[in-house]
């Protein structure tokens, strides 16, 4: 189990200038080092900035590589390997399919406006098929024709509208239907003179309509729609003789151009680190952080690949940077902690016990098999839909962009995932508090149990544990204070440690003053709840727990200083403030028995009273039934989530948790059609053999 983050060790690359580039690169595909400024000790002796770089010159290609590759097809991908960063420019100089591409990409630009504008066309055409006459006579010279088709209500405005306008004229030519098939339209021409047209803009902006312009046409509507479903077909022609051009370039140049273009987004990426390097007149040198436990591996691949490149472990500036290492099973846990804070090295991890403790409190506030299982289909639903985005949902649009406004996709999925195994312990709790979304339904299974078994090893309540009962209440009550004392004291074990690795002692004794103070005032107040004597002569265990309180309170003054004393109050408010775990629980719990006694309370008493007004009852029963249960499920799913994540985050974390870290930001990036250094470099050591389906260095294409 990792309790800390990984060890991080400063270390400084020393090289020769001349083997910088490539250093980079095999410093990019092992990902291991978080590059850094040179500390100002080192600066004194060194140049900052980049030497020698034509950095202009890889970036106007990449913008180039990037502009021809996006206009074409996908084409045939191959790894392939670039022997120097001369020759990558020179591959890249070498496709000059750019004025080309160019001109074809701008042609199908332009086929495909026309073919917008023959759409809109052919359907006002249609619109216009009532016309029968040559559509010509809508081609005035001194006015204007529009088109348009409105509701009833902006007919009525626009026309109300145009009254005042002289000499426009205004034909209502028949009905309708939108899009939808849902509202009648009134299909309107309107004749306006052309002295006239910027008062009818006026007007129908007043209106609020629109209405489109009727272009010259000649020929009736048949003739016209026929000449333009002609000159369609001419267009569809000519964008598959485009395409088919496209494919050919892509055929024969995607593959140079991919990795040519992958291998310019890594050159970029590393002139962006290079400003972060320090040179003398023959070497360079780079600082950083690397993981402990990849030091090694990082010292045999320079020490393999590079001879003359030396790794030095050096004295850090600063706080190094914290790299969290959990299990891959618990790994989504870490965006909880990372949203709260970033540990530093010398502090604990606290995702395990976040992974633990967070699903428990959150079962114990679900306790209902019916919100589980609905709560673990929701979470396994989100979890496969962002697996395989696309298709249709029956969430509406407006849900999904509230939601997406929220959340980010990736942030969804943990939060589904987070919730899968606190949803499995509701159910669990749900089975022992006899809760099915409020209905208890044991007592039946038990019953049968029983009697078919001869034993009463079930209870006939159907519930190992009521939580509305006085004896069930008393207990979680009881259970809930327990788990806030362990929760706290916890921390304050936990924030001793941290006050160990740190050094610090006098941190570590002032939490050990907490961790008296909490015990001791706990069972003081626990031998109060139960009736014990207050007199330390007739309970002696009375006085250690007084003794405790009073040495708690001696270290908190010794280690934080007096001051600290005022915030007692807060250490017994956390504790107590776990009870809020069962009253999440009693509200969710009595929530649902009230939607379910409505419910029944609406149902006929038998069959031989059912009446029209008794169905009329049982209808509205069944619907408070539905949306009652709908809004207590969403609070299911939110209210034990919020306050589980708060009660590990305000009563547990500020026992010991600082935070304030940054995260490990490696220098690294994948490959999907180039080969990397270390791989090259493994070829040339095998006998000079590139790796199986890899050209060893890509050419320029062939014409």
């Amino acid at each position: 189990m990792v309790l800390k983050p990984a060890e991080m060790q400063r270390v400084a690359v020393i090289g020769l200038k001349d083997e910088r580039q490539r250093i980079l690169s095999i410093l990019y595909d092992l990902g291991v080092i978080q590059i850094e400024p040179i500390s100002k000790s080192a600066l004194e002796f060194l140049r900052s900035g980049s030497e020698d770089i034509n950095t202009r010159e890889v970036l106007e290609e990449l913008l180039r590589i990037r502009a021809v590759k996006s206009a074409l097809p996908p084409g045939p991908q191959e790894k392939t390997a670039f022997s120097s960063l001369g020759d990558l420019i020179s591959v890249s100089k070498s496709i000059n399919i750019d004025g080309e591409v160019n001109r074809l990409v701008k042609e199908q630009s332009r086929l495909l406006s026309k073919m917008d504008e023959l759409s809109n066309r052919t359907e006002l055409v249609r619109k216009l098929s009532y016309v029968k006459e040559d559509l010509s006579i809508f081609d005035l010279e001194s006015a204007t024709a529009f088109f348009g088709s409105l509701s009833r209500e902006s007919y009525d405005s626009l026309y109300k509208s145009l009254s005042s306008i002289e000499n426009v004229i205004t034909y209502s030519v028949g009905r309708t239907q939108d899009k939808e098939g849902k509202k009648d339209l009134v299909n309107i021409v309107v004749v306006v003179p052309s002295a006239q047209l910027d008062k009818f803009g006026s007007a129908i902006q007043k209106a609020d309509v629109r209405l489109e312009r009727i272009p010259k046409l000649k020929g009736k509507p048949d003739e016209v729609l026929s000449r333009l479903a002609t000159e369609r077909q001419s267009i569809e022609q000519e964008l598959k003789d485009i395409e088919a051009k496209l494919r050919k370039l892509s055929e024969r140049y995607y593959t140079a151009i991919s990795s040519v273009e992958e291998q310019l987004s890594i050159e970029a990426k590393k002139f962006e680190v290079t400003n972060s390097l320090g040179f003398t007149d023959n070497a360079f040198v780079m600082e950083g952080w690397v993981p402990e436990d990849r030091y090694k591996e990082l010292e045999k691949v320079l020490q393999r690949d590079s001879p003359n490149t030396n790794l030095l472990r050096i004295r850090g500036e600063g706080e190094p940077p914290t790299l969290l290492e959990n299990p891959k099973q618990l790994r989504f846990f870490e965006s909880f902690i990372r949203f709260y804070s970033i540990p530093i090295e010398e502090e604990l991890d606290p995702t395990l016990i976040f992974a633990f403790t967070f699903p428990i409190f959150f079962g114990l506030m679900l306790g209902d098999v019916g919100y589980g299982l609905a709560i673990l289909g929701i979470s396994f639903w989100i979890i496969n839909r962002l697996n395989h985005p696309g298709g249709k949902t029956i969430v509406p649009k407006f849900l999904r962009s509230f939601a997406g406004r929220i959340f980010r996709p990736s942030q969804f999925k943990k939060l589904a995932m987070a919730m899968i195994p606190g949803a499995v312990l509701g159910v669990i709790f749900g089975f022992l508090f006899n809760e099915y979304f409020g209905f208890p339904l044991n007592q039946y299974l038990f019953h049968y149990l029983n009697t078919s078994m001869h034993s009463s090893l079930l209870p006939s309540s159907g519930a190992f544990l009521d939580p509305v009962s006085s004896g069930g209440l008393k207990t979680l009550l009881l259970f809930a204070g327990y788990v806030g004392l362990f929760e706290v004291s916890l921390g304050l074990v936990i924030g001793m440690l941290n006050g160990y690795w740190e050094h610090n002692r006098k941190h570590s004794i002032g939490k050990l003053g907490w961790l008296l103070v909490a015990w001791g005032i706990s069972l003081f107040g626990l031998n109060l709840l139960h009736g014990g004597s207050m007199s330390p002569a007739t309970n002696p265990i009375l006085g250690v727990y007084i003794g405790a309180i009073i040495a708690g309170l001696g270290l908190i003054a010794f280690g934080e200083g007096p001051r600290s004393l005022i915030e007692l109050p807060s250490i017994i408010s956390h504790i107590l403030s776990f009870t809020r775990i069962l009253g999440i629980l009693l509200a969710s719990v009595i929530l649902a028995e009230v939607i379910d006694k409505i419910f029944e309370g609406e149902l006929p008493a038998s069959s031989a009273h059912v009446t029209v007004a008794g169905i009329g009852f049982a209808i509205v029963g069944i619907i408070i039934l539905i949306f009652g249960q709908m809004f207590n499920l969403v609070l299911a799913m939110f209210e034990p989530g919020v306050q589980g994540a708060r009660l590990i985050y305000v009563e547990f974390f500020s026992k010991f948790f600082h935070g304030s870290g940054r995260p490990f930001s490696p220098f690294r990036g994948g490959r999907t059609y180039t080969v990397s250094e270390i791989e090259m470099m493994d070829s040339r050591v095998s006998k000079s053999k590139v790796p199986s389906g890899v050209s060893p260095e890509i050419r320029p294409p062939t014409s």
